[in-house]
C-alpha cells in the first residue's frame, strides 16, 4: 500500500463528515421553506471553504502517489541514454513542424490556457497528433504535454475509486489556470466569494415585506399581520467571445503570441462581465443580468470634496446601508481605480494619509473592503462607488470556461452580429478555411441577481485628491 494511501483514506472520512454537515443546513432551511439565514450561510461557506481545501489536499496526495510510484517504474525499467541519443531524437508531425518555442521556462499566469489552445490549433491546421505538436513547441513542458494527451480510458465502474475523472479533467489544469488568471482581475472574480451562491435553476423565496408584531394590553384583541414572498430562480445566461487568429501568427513560437491570446480573451470577458455587474443596465430575458445599480436610486451625497466631506459622504453610505435593516458585516466597496488614487493620495491637517488603508488597487475604506475595476464608470454627475451587501446578492457561476478551436468555421466578423439559428437573416460570413485563419470561442455560463434593491447603496462622488 502507498505511504500516502492512509492520508488520503483520512482526508475523504473528514470530507464525507462536512458534507453531511452542508446537506443538513441546505436539508433543513427547504424543509421551512426558506433560504438560509445569515449565521447557516456563514456556517454553509466555512464547510464549502473547508471541502474545497481538503479537495486540494487529496488532488496534491494523489499527484505525489503518482509520482512515487512513476519512480518505482523508472527504477526498474531505467536505461542510459547518452547525449547523442537525446539530441538526434524527432517527433513526427505532419506537414509542417512548428517551430521550437524561444521561451519554454517562464510560466506566468494564464500561459496553461494559451499554450493549450495554441498547441491545439496548430495540431488541427497540420493535422497531427496534439501531443507531438506539445513536445516540439514545449519540450520539457509536462504540464501542456499532460493538458492535450489522450489516453485510454476504461468503462466508468462501482470498483474505480476516480471513476471517470481522467477523462473529466482531461486539459483541466491548463484551463483553470485560465480561469484563475481571468479571476484576479475581474470584479466579480473578487467578489465572488462573498456573495450568496446559489444553483443554476434553483427555485428560492425571497421576502417582499416583513411582519410586524405590538405589545397587547391584557383583555384587547392581538394583531394580524402578513408579509410577502416571491419565488425566483437563476437561469444560465453566457457570456462569450470570439477571436480570430491567422496560421502565420500562430506558427511563430514566441511566448508574446500566447500571450495575445490569453489578453484578449481576458480582457474581452472581463470587460462584458464587470461592465454589465456594475451597471444599471436593465436585465435582459433570456441574456444577460441585470447590473447592480439597476432600480436603485443614487443617494445625495452632502460632502464638500474636503477630507472631513468624504468622512461625511462615508458616513451616509455607511447609514443608508443600516437604515435599510441591514448590518455593514459583509459589505464591501466598489470604485474606480481612479477615486481609489484620489483617497489613497488626500491627506489630513497635518500631512498624514486621511485614508491609510486604501491604495489604487484597493484596500480597505472604513473597515470594509475595497475593489476597484476600470469597468466602473466616471460618469458626468461624478465617479460611480457603490457599497454592497454581498451576502444580498444571489450568485450563479459554473466556476469554469469552454473553448472550441476551428480553421473550419465561418463567421460574420462583427462585434454586434446579427446572425441567429432561431431567426435566421442573410448576412455575409468569412470561411476560416479560405482566409488561413483560426478562430478561438470561449464561453463562461453566469448570473446574479440582488435579493433586495437595498442591498446596494450607490452615489456620484467627487472626491479630490487634493482635498485638505
Amino acid at each position: 500500500m502507498s505511504k500516502y494511501a492512509k492520508q488520503i483514506a483520512d482526508l475523504q472520512a473528514t470530507r464525507k463528515a462536512k458534507a453531511d454537515e452542508m446537506k443538513a443546513l441546505a436539508e433543513k432551511a427547504a424543509e421551512q421553506g426558506r433560504t438560509m439565514d445569515t449565521g447557516e450561510q456563514e456556517q454553509f461557506d466555512e464547510l464549502k471553504a473547508a471541502v474545497a481545501q481538503i479537495d486540494k489536499n487529496i488532488a496534491n496526495l494523489r499527484d505525489l502517489e503518482a509520482l512515487e510510484k512513476a519512480d518505482e517504474a523508472d527504477a526498474a525499467t531505467a536505461k542510459a541514454a547518452d547525449d547523442s541519443e537525446r539530441r538526434n531524437s524527432t517527433v513526427a508531425v505532419k506537414r509542417a513542424d512548428p517551430a521550437e518555442a524561444k521561451d519554454t521556462t517562464s510560466l506566468k499566469d494564464g500561459m496553461g490556457f494559451a499554450r493549450v489552445a495554441r498547441v491545439k490549433a496548430l495540431a488541427h491546421i497540420h493535422r497531427a497528433d496534439p501531443l507531438a505538436v506539445a513536445e516540439q513547441v514545449y519540450p520539457g513542458d509536462e504540464q501542456t504535454a499532460k493538458a492535450v494527451k489522450r489516453e485510454a480510458v476504461p468503462a466508468a465502474n462501482t470498483m474505480s475509486e476516480t471513476w471517470a475523472g481522467n477523462l473529466i479533467n482531461e486539459g483541466g489544469a491548463a484551463f483553470a489556470d485560465f480561469v484563475e488568471y481571468q479571476r484576479e482581475r475581474s470584479v466579480l472574480g473578487q467578489i465572488s466569494d462573498r456573495l450568496r451562491r446559489l444553483p443554476f435553476d434553483t427555485p428560492v423565496l425571497v421576502q417582499g415585506s416583513a411582519g410586524s408584531a405590538s405589545w397587547v394590553k391584557e383583555g384587547e384583541a392581538k394583531p394580524v399581520t402578513q408579509w410577502t414572498y416571491t419565488r425566483t430562480k437563476l437561469v444560465p445566461l453566457k457570456v462569450a467571445a470570439i477571436a480570430a487568429a491567422t496560421k502565420e501568427m500562430l506558427k511563430r513560437a514566441s511566448v508574446a503570441g500566447d500571450t495575445l491570446i490569453r489578453d484578449e480573451l481576458t480582457r474581452a470577458v472581463n470587460a462584458a462581465v464587470d461592465g454589465t455587474f456594475v451597471s444599471d443596465a436593465a436585465a435582459v430575458a433570456d441574456e444577460s443580468p441585470a447590473g447592480l445599480r439597476n432600480g436603485v436610486a443614487p443617494i445625495t451625497l452632502t460632502g464638500d470634496g474636503s477630507v472631513a466631506g468624504v468622512r461625511c459622504d462615508i458616513a451616509q453610505f455607511l447609514k443608508e446601508l443600516v437604515g435599510d435593516n441591514l448590518s455593514v458585516s459583509g459589505s464591501f466597496w466598489i470604485m474606480s481605480e481612479a477615486t481609489a488614487i484620489n483617497l489613497s493620495l488626500a491627506t489630513n491637517e497635518v500631512g498624514a494619509p486621511a485614508f491609510p488603508g486604501v491604495t489604487p488597487n484597493g484596500g480597505t475604506l472604513a473597515g470594509l473592503p475595497v475593489f476597484t475595476s476600470q469597468l466602473v464608470p466616471d460618469e458626468t454627475e461624478g465617479s460611480v462607488v457603490m457599497l454592497v451587501k454581498g451576502d444580498e446578492i444571489f450568485l450563479g457561476d459554473e466556476d469554469g470556461i469552454e473553448v472550441s478551436i476551428s480553421d473550419q468555421a465561418s463567421i460574420q466578423m462583427d462585434d454586434a452580429p446579427t446572425q441567429s439559428s432561431v431567426t435566421p437573416t442573410a448576412t455575409t460570413s468569412v470561411s476560416m478555411f479560405q482566409t488561413n485563419s483560426v478562430a478561438f470561442l470561449v464561453e463562461r455560463f453566469l448570473n446574479w441577481q440582488k435579493r433586495r434593491a437595498s442591498a446596494v447603496v450607490w452615489a456620484h462622488v467627487n472626491w479630490d485628491q487634493c482635498a485638505s
